[in-house]
């Protein structure tokens, strides 16, 4: 299949007597993007702004990191291309962003990869600016830290994804790009320093 095929809505089950909706087999839950993005504020203003980046990091890293496995196993890909593809449309199913990739390209035995595209109507941006002022740095935490998670679960190494513009810094659209540590360089630093606290289980 190819990543546009990914239909979600026709793999998710509602039972209503359980109290519960799936998603092979994986329990999800519906929360309101305003509750969300009202948690996100309160953890900005009870343990400041670095750390609340940190926890929405890490989360978005868990989220797409099990997400790929998910997909990984459950369904048939054409190529490797469609299978990463496949994490934006996952995003955009999910009602989080609409994700729209650019370019794609990797080569293991060299250890490249250059992933980027245009986020559009990112809830995450939109919270944050309900609540704030512009920022100095890119805001979509969960959506980097998902983008993260998938690319390096694909990819078998760490790559990290950055937001060079964010709506919540000013700019009129949010646009991912995702590479390896040693591309990014003092960029990557800040982040590098909270996923290895992933891998390292602290």
């Amino acid at each position: 299949m190819k990543a546009l095929d990914f239909n979600l809505k026709q793999d998710i089950h509602f039972d209503f007597n359980q109290g519960k909706a799936e998603f092979k087999e994986n329990r999800l839950v519906i929360f309101d993007a305003n509750a969300i993005g009202l948690l996100r504020q309160n953890l900005i203003e009870e343990i400041g702004f670095e750390q609340a980046k940190e926890f929405f990091l890490k989360f978005g890293y868990q989220n797409g990191y099990s997400d790929f496995l998910q997909i990984k196993v459950n369904y048939d890909f054409e190529s490797e291309i469609e299978l990463l593809a496949t994490g934006p449309v996952i995003h955009t199913w999910e009602g989080i962003v609409s994700a729209v990739p650019s370019e794609i390209r990797f080569d293991r035995e060299k250890d490249e990869f250059y992933f980027t595209g245009t986020w559009k109507n990112s809830y995450e941006a939109e919270q944050h600016l309900s609540f704030n002022e512009f920022s100095k740095e890119p805001v979509c935490w969960s959506l980097m830290g998902y983008a993260t998670g998938w690319c390096t679960a694909f990819f078998g190494k760490l790559v990290i994804a950055i937001e060079p513009v964010c709506r919540g810094k000013g700019d009129s659209v949010c646009k991912w790009l995702i590479q390896r540590p040693e591309v990014w360089g003092k960029e990557a630093q800040p982040y590098l320093n909270i996923y290895n606290k992933i891998v390292s289980g602290k």
